[in-house]
């Protein structure tokens, strides 16, 4: 087969593969690379960033916007599933900064708390809190901001006999 024919063949999985949800570079190179070698992907992918329906900035700042807002995710875990993705670093920190001026830290965090304790209730002894800020920080929050949230949220009763070990 004749590389013009397999670039096209190339350009339609890819726009298949595109169809379905957006994807970053570096996944879609992956996923193309089971049907072709990686000179004849490069330009393809080349070809669908001129065309603007393959654009890393724009999918990593989607991808974070929903995962933090919506998914109640952390800072910390979607900087690692960026990177996961195959988004260079720089820009997974400058989209994750970008979102959290625009939305707050805090506040997402803050809004996550309200979510998950309208579920679970909050947390009336040590061992509870101790159990949430685990949670929290599995979810990619860092410790001084959710020990920052969990004081603003709640009474101070609880973190007295957290604060203090009783």
């Amino acid at each position: 087969m004749n590389e013009p024919n397999i670039s096209k063949k190339l350009m339609g999985k890819a726009g298949r593969i595109l169809s379905r949800r957006a994807h970053s570079r570096g996944e879609l190179r992956r996923k193309l690379a089971r049907y072709a070698e990686a000179d004849l992907v490069e330009p393809v992918l080349d070809r669908l960033q001129e065309l603007e329906l393959l654009n890393d900035a724009d999918y990593a700042y989607n991808f974070a916007l929903c995962r933090m807002k919506q998914d109640g995710w952390g800072p910390l875990k979607v900087l690692h599933s960026l990177r996961r993705q195959e988004i260079a670093s720089a820009l997974a920190e400058e989209v994750i900064g970008r979102v959290q001026s625009e939305a707050g830290t805090l506040d997402l965090l803050q809004e996550y708390l309200r979510r998950h304790c309208r579920k679970t209730g909050f947390p009336q002894d040590r061992k509870g809190l101790q159990r949430l800020v685990s949670h929290l920080r599995r979810r990619g929050f860092p410790e001084e901001s959710v020990f920052t949230a969990l004081r603003q949220l709640k009474r101070a009763a609880p973190w007295q006999l957290f604060d203090t070990g009783e």
